[in-house]
């Protein structure tokens, strides 16, 4: 199957489910984000977002979904915000929420492989937030992408599940038993069609859509491939997923989150391409 054909097939099963995730939790969004400064953002994540330094900078979210950690974001002082989600139920959901609590951010509708040359060197960071990299069919293609929206010396932002919770049994108790119930090596698409509503387990009929397994060393080489060098990696017990809760309640001492920052070299962007300040010419932002 091609790539636009899953990817297509997988922004309609969002759209599916974004109606059953807006009943569950849209409520608590809007209520918290009225609040001046609200910051949705946690540990370990917001200690290396601090770090890195969010003041002024120009962000894309890349699979931002409903869009709250992009309005966190601009709350922490980002300069321009720009989410980008495949799904138009999302999308819809994320500028409803930033209009309806004014904050200024921007979202835009797009499959992240058809992002134009107009977003080429805007971005001083590309962030991603859990669950993006599984619906993506190609990473190196990806991370080729992430590469051009950089600016040189730019920076990419990743906090996800860990490749390695992909092994374990998915939902369970105190006595749910500890034990490899998939592979960790597995380089064909998942094909699904269960639920997707991991906010309010609402039973529905779900379309058909593809999930894809990555490795720790294939999402290292694929930013490597891509020039984006390795400035972090950090390993966590936290469970980030609505999935593996019971996991880190019983403290097994298991990686179940990961947070990786990259840079991008600067000497990727030639000089007849660039201005002075080293944004790329094609930036329309």
């Amino acid at each position: 199957m091609k790539l636009k054909e899953i990817t297509e097939k997988n922004r309609i099963a969002w759209n599916a489910v974004m109606p059953y995730h807006q009943k569950a939790k849209k409520e608590e969004w809007d209520r918290n984000f009225r609040k001046t400064g609200y910051i949705i953002q946690q540990e370990p994540e917001l200690r290396r977002l601090k770090e890195l330094g969010i003041a002024g900078k120009k962000i894309i979210h890349l699979c931002c979904n409903n869009g709250r950690e992009l309005l966190s974001l601009k709350n922490m002082g980002a300069d321009f915000c720009l989410g980008v989600d495949i799904s138009d139920a999302a999308i819809k959901g994320a500028k409803e929420r930033a209009a309806t609590c004014n904050i200024a951010v921007d979202y835009l509708r797009s499959d992240v492989y058809d992002l134009g040359d107009e977003y080429t060197g805007c971005f001083d960071l590309v962030y991603m937030t859990i669950g993006g990299l599984v619906w993506l069919p190609d990473i190196k293609r990806f991370f080729g992408i992430v590469n051009k929206l950089l600016k040189p010396e730019g920076h990419f932002f990743i906090y996800d599940s860990h490749p390695f919770s992909n092994l374990l049994p998915w939902e369970g108790d105190a006595n749910t038993k500890v034990e490899i119930t998939q592979p960790y090596f597995h380089s064909e698409a998942w094909e699904w069609s269960d639920g997707m509503d991991y906010y309010g387990g609402a039973e529905y009929e779900a379309p058909v859509h593809f999930e894809f397994t990555y490795t720790l060393s294939e999402i290292l080489m694929a930013l490597i491939y891509n020039q984006i060098e390795i400035r972090f990696m950090g390993e966590y017990e936290k469970d980030i997923s609505c999935g593996f809760e019971w996991l880190e309640q019983r403290s097994m001492k298991l990686p179940l989150s990961y947070i990786l920052i990259g840079q991008k070299q600067k000497d990727i962007i030639d000089g007849d391409k660039t201005n002075k300040s080293g944004r790329s010419k094609n930036c329309r932002i």
